[in-house]
């Protein structure tokens, strides 16, 4: 299997196999192209990869006559703030996210801070497809200038944001894992700023990640074994490029990732009601806050480019994924896991409650999630297969196949990052969601 993984936001894969430098350097004369030249930031995480994919995105920009920001390691949410905040043309963010340390990718950014939508990521695939790009002469071509203020005035800006007074004042304690990632200068300079006592975790730059940098509860253990002992009131896992975050209580229990959009769609619509906007997988507990605060609820495909185009066009309060991605659309149309921690922390001040016991007053469901090795090549007509085993049921083909029953739902697609196909079941019993999902594990075994 040798996985490339391309879609409207950007390309995804293993270095040494799929992810080449032909490949980097021909979607950022792609990109370039597309763009018409101009400024264009560039960013990268700290994966032992990404000195040599931004060399290539730089000369693939450089060729194409475009002027290169760099903002060298840099998370991703601050590199789309900055994109608008110094009016670039636009930016290639060098990460894989959540993906492991052998993956990376190179996620496209519009001049204002969001990814590509649909039809502008479909044209940049033609454009990389036909491999005619332009070719700016040896006197026209860009350079490299480097930027170094882009945390500090990201900082500055977030902490006008929140309510830094109201946290400060609280005095919490925080442990944070940022899991080798770009996050460690941002997450320290931001919770200072917050007057929290801060303890990090896994904050070397080391090339490496310390575990898989999926903030979900399999991968926030460390968290979980430290915080009871140093009694923190709340843990927070970071993924690579810092778009999603995971959450641990002071009691050393990680929350399912759903709790991060969960508890800060609670938090927001109770001070302004709006528009929530989620993708098909994301746990009901967010149709009941819907119905709570009685506020439309929209759900789209999985992909951070069509939630945030949604929530701009429903000119929406708040827009999120079960996978820990939050955007607050009064900030920035970006997923943004500072932004996340910052407004929980700001939620356990106001509210003087335990993070434990925010949680715990959300409706409570049971979700099981599995995932199927899948070449890409063969990954749709296996699903196509799968749908006649539900075809008697109500079934939603948005994104692949999502039935809901009563009580229950189930979705199976294609991952958007990975050569899987994804499971996901949700009820309000346990049992229920985990028979859901072992079920459809076995037809897709049996499609294959």
């Amino acid at each position: 299997m040798r996985p490339l993984k391309i879609d409207i936001s950007g390309v995804r894969g293993i270095i040494g196999e799929t992810l080449t430098p032909e490949v980097i350097i021909n979607f950022s004369c792609a990109f370039g192209t597309y763009l018409n030249s101009g400024k264009i930031g560039v960013s990268c995480d700290t994966r032992a990869s990404s000195e040599m994919v931004k060399s290539g995105v730089w000369a693939g920009l450089i060729s194409t006559g475009c002027e290169i920001v760099d903002f060298g390691v840099c998370p991703t949410p601050i590199v789309q703030y900055m994109t608008k905040y110094l009016g670039l043309k636009g930016a290639v963010a060098v990460t894989a996210s959540h993906n492991d340390s052998k993956w990376n990718a190179l996620k496209f950014i519009k001049a204002d801070g969001t990814f590509l939508n649909f039809y502008e990521g479909e044209e940049l695939l033609d454009i990389y497809h036909q491999g005619e790009f332009f070719k700016a002469s040896w006197d026209k071509l860009g350079g490299i200038s480097k930027y170094d203020s882009a945390i500090k005035i990201y900082i500055d800006k977030l902490c006008k944001y929140l309510d830094v007074g109201k946290i400060r004042r609280k005095k919490l304690k925080v442990l944070i894992d940022n899991c080798n990632g770009a996050g460690a200068v941002a997450a320290r300079s931001l919770l200072e700023r917050l007057g929290c006592k801060l303890v990090m975790i896994n904050e070397e730059i080391t090339g490496l990640f310390s575990h898989d940098p999926e903030p979900n509860v399999a991968n926030m253990e460390q968290v979980a074994s430290v915080i009871k002992p140093i009694k923190a009131d709340v843990g927070f896992m970071l993924d690579a490029d810092v778009d999603r975050i995971g959450i641990v209580t002071e009691k050393g229990k990680p929350l399912s990732e759903e709790y991060t959009f969960a508890l800060l769609v609670d938090y927001m619509l109770s001070k302004k009601k709006g528009t929530i906007v989620t993708n098909l997988s994301t746990t009901k507990i967010v149709d009941d806050l819907a119905g709570k605060y009685k506020v439309p609820l929209i759900r789209t495909k999985i992909g951070t480019a069509y939630v945030i185009e949604q929530l701009i066009n429903e000119r929406g309060v708040i827009a999120g994924e079960g996978s820990g991605g939050v955007c607050a659309a009064d900030f920035q149309y970006a997923f943004d896991g500072f932004l996340s921690m910052g407004l929980i922390l700001q939620m356990l001040a106001e509210k003087k409650k335990k993070i434990s016991e925010l949680a715990e007053s959300l409706p409570k469901y049971f979700m099981a999630k599995k995932k199927i090795e899948c070449p890409p090549e063969v990954v749709y007509s296996v699903i196509e297969k799968v749908k006649e085993f539900y075809r008697k049921d109500n079934v939603d083909l948005t994104d692949g196949i999502k039935i809901e029953w009563k009580d229950s739902w189930l979705h199976i697609r294609a991952s958007n990052t990975e050569p899987l196909i994804r499971v996901i079941a949700e009820s309000s019993s346990k049992e229920k969601a985990d028979e859901l999902c072992e079920k459809a594990v076995d037809k897709i075994k049996a499609a294959m």
